[in-house]
């Protein structure tokens, strides 16, 4: 199919659906699909520039609008709550939502404590069996877990909270956009994100965990009567959902341990295969501008990104497409790039 015509698809689906009833003031943007050649935006080709580069919400010619990189056959249903998940982050921008996190920073002072991930996936368990079915208790218990988390892990917290607000509210507007699509996608999808958030696998790196668990705890309030704010405040809905509730304590064994050294371990065989092969791309100091934040780990004072890498002048930034290595020489610099084959 072309571009042209899963447009037109596209369009066509998103006349069905109510944004308003997705999140409060939603409104449907422009959007562009893309591929290595062309470019559909507005109803019309356009030539493709450097402004279309991954999938997500760009300012372009004076407004913000959702892009898409159309690079396979996609089912026309799912590729549309993509783009209206890709929307949502475009309105996020347009409101002036300030709660994201600081992902570069993250990289760096997330700690991967076998206390902190164990006391989550006990979380996520929990919400897992809530999606599936509601006991109060149970969610009582959950903050619980969550309350004690944000006052002992207070900056790894914040920063899953920052995750969930951004990217779980729009991972659930997705979801709700294919419940209007098709019925049997939707539930495809939510059995997915069950499955995917008691698997104690899928916490690294943490940040991919969060869309789904923000998602989740979103649809397990606003399908309970749990009020949930869809304002822009300061606070994130997350924190917000423990404002009242008590810490618990956690009384089983901890177990994340071994998946933590197996993390590691897979990062660290990585970065030395990529410098053993030596395949350097750059070499000498200069700021690192961005990475592809989505699964990026940090490890040894080595970034791993795949897909690209931005560094330079930010008025000139050069960006590399591929995988790779980035030596960093201190907070927000780097000093080497390794290019390396997964």
């Amino acid at each position: 199919m072309e571009l042209h015509e899963y447009y037109s698809e596209i369009n066509s689906r998103i006349e069905k659906i109510d944004f308003d009833a997705l999140w409060k003031d939603f409104k449907p943007l422009k959007f562009a699909l893309y591929n290595d050649k062309k470019c559909f935006f507005d109803g019309q080709y356009i030539e493709k520039t450097d402004d279309f580069f991954a999938n997500t919400a760009i300012e372009f010619n004076g407004e913000v609008i959702a892009i898409w990189n159309v690079s396979e056959p996609t089912d026309s249903d799912v590729l549309t709550s993509k783009i209206v998940h890709e929307m949502f982050h475009g309105f996020q921008t347009i409101s002036g939502e300030k709660r994201y996190a600081d992902e570069m920073d993250a990289l760096f002072e997330y700690c991967y404590s076998n206390e902190n991930l164990s006391v989550k996936a006990e979380e996520n368990r929990l919400l897992s069996e809530l999606a599936e079915h509601f006991d109060y208790a149970k969610f009582t218990g959950f903050l619980g877990l969550r309350k004690m988390r944000a006052e002992q892990f207070e900056y790894e917290f914040r920063y899953e909270t920052s995750i969930e607000q951004i990217e779980g509210t729009a991972n659930f507007v997705e979801l709700q956009t294919l419940k209007i699509l098709d019925e049997s996608k939707y539930l495809r999808k939510l059995q997915r994100m069950i499955s995917s958030v008691a698997d104690t696998e899928r916490l690294f790196p943490v940040r991919i965990a969060c869309y789904d668990i923000g998602a989740l705890l979103l649809l397990v309030c606003k399908n309970n009567g749990i009020p949930v704010s869809e304002d822009f405040s300061d606070k994130t809905f997350p924190e917000k959902l423990i404002e009242n509730a008590a810490a618990a304590t956690f009384t089983k064994s901890l177990f994340m341990q071994p998946q933590i050294d197996a993390f590691f371990a897979c990062a660290d065989e990585l970065i030395n295969r990529a410098i053993a092969k030596n395949d350097v791309i750059f070499d000498g100091e200069t700021p690192l501008l961005g990475v592809n934040i989505y699964d990026a780990v940090c490890r040894r004072g080595y970034i791993i990104t795949k897909h690209f890498v931005m560094f330079g002048d930010e008025k000139t930034p050069r960006t590399e497409s591929g995988n790779f290595v980035v030596e960093t020489s201190r907070r927000g610099f780097l000093k080497r790039i390794y290019r390396f084959e997964l």
